[in-house]
């Protein structure tokens, strides 16, 4: 019998992959998607849609800001929530300020200030933003947030004036904040997934001191925690997971209407054999991702099963309805 064997589900992409969790044992991560394109404003489900191996970024990796993360992880403690798209102006209408809204209820309520581009003013040793141009369209990824520690990938932090003139002005802020010389409490405002070299990801990796070098390596620190799994912003993690039924809408990133979007209520459960023995469990849906520059939507479901020492006796998985 083939080992390793996948059943096929209808209307699901269906993969499996081999992993190390933190304290080095071999786990069976499955994962299963489902996704739907939006045609004629209406959400039309799609078949093998992709499922990320590795992080796919906007540019160079780790040098750019990150589109999706890789989609076998161990394990999240909630549902991400990831949107990716422009901001567009409503009927086209030239504008220098702009807002887009995340809303599912019960679990994220978020806003974000997208101005027009702008430019530094260097006056008496000093550098200041100009006013903002009208816009239609504008980029709204991580490379337009406040930079700095917080987001190597970011513009507008910098520790001389001659280094700033070489990065663009920031235009993406949560409400009531913007740039100013003395702009260092200003968060990191964006819709898209968290890559894993920000700090807000990277606090959650433990501790790699020599302690760890000398008595933990190549193992990950015993203190690291499983929220680093989670790539969405902190306030685009929902309180739990998604169950099915909500009701999701996306504002700003499109010239005609918002996206609304219902969370089907069909939830599955995975099933593993390994050598007579079965193993059941639920899977959770780990990410919700839009990309509303393609009127994209997905939906992955996660589980995952320790097999150390048993991976060679690992004959199916198989999901179904729960």
């Amino acid at each position: 019998m083939q080992l390793w064997e996948i059943e096929a589900h209808p209307g699901l992409e269906i993969q499996g992959r081999f992993q190390r969790d933190e304290n080095g044992h071999e786990v069976w991560v499955l994962v299963a998607k489902r996704a739907w394109k939006r045609i004629n404003k209406a959400w039309v489900e799609q078949e093998n849609p992709p499922i990320y191996d590795n992080p796919l970024y906007t540019g160079e990796e780790g040098f750019s800001a990150l589109k999706q993360d890789q989609e076998f992880q161990i394990h999240k403690n909630k549902t991400d929530v990831i949107v990716h798209g422009k901001a567009r102006t409503y009927a086209k209408k030239p504008t220098k300020e702009h807002q887009c809204r995340l809303l599912i209820e019960g679990h994220i309520d978020k806003t974000i200030r997208v101005s027009g581009p702008r430019r530094w003013i260097e006056y008496a040793g000093t550098l200041s933003a100009s006013e903002p141009q009208t816009f239609i369209e504008t980029d709204i990824d991580y490379s337009w947030a406040m930079g700095g520690a917080q987001n190597s990938v970011g513009c507008g932090v910098a520790e001389t004036n001659k280094e700033l003139l070489t990065q663009g002005v920031p235009c993406v802020f949560y409400p009531k904040e913007d740039w100013s010389p003395k702009s260092k409490n200003v968060r990191v405002a964006g819709f898209g997934a968290v890559p894993p070299f920000f700090l807000s990801r990277v606090k959650w990796a433990g501790t790699f001191d020599k302690e760890w070098e000398l008595e933990r390596k190549p193992l990950l620190p015993v203190d690291f925690k499983r929220d680093f799994f989670q790539s969405a912003p902190e306030d685009q993690q929902c309180k739990g997971y998604l169950c099915g039924n909500e009701q999701i809408m996306v504002s700003g990133l499109n010239h005609d209407e918002a996206f609304l979007f219902k969370v089907p209520k069909e939830a599955y459960k995975a099933q593993i054999q390994v050598g007579e023995v079965l193993y059941q469990a639920p899977m959770n849906i780990y990410t919700l991702y839009l990309d509303a520059d393609t009127e994209f939507l997905s939906i992955s479901y996660g589980v995952s099963f320790p097999c150390q020492g048993q991976e060679h006796r690992l004959i199916k998985s198989t999901i179904s309805l729960l």
